[in-house]
């Protein structure tokens, strides 16, 4: 969705909330448009990029890899 549009930005984090709402802040978070993958657990991890993945493949999102950032550790 280009971001120049009036709203856009707002409607965007509105979609994503709408199609992860089961996932936000247990698995996931959202603010804006970055999406951060969540877990204490290296195994867990795994499970839930797996479904997030899953969850944006099914709803045809996509992401860009060049933006992607993975493995990072608070």
């Amino acid at each position: 969705m280009p971001f120049g549009l009036k709203n856009a930005e707002a409607t965007y984090q509105r979609a994503m909330v709408i199609l992860s709402h089961d996932m936000m802040h247990k698995e996931i978070e959202i603010y804006i448009d970055d999406m951060i993958a969540k877990s204490k657990e290296s195994e867990d991890h795994l499970v839930n990029l797996k479904r997030l993945f899953d969850r944006l493949r099914k709803y045809k999102l996509r992401l860009n890899p060049a933006k992607c950032t993975f493995g990072v550790k608070s």
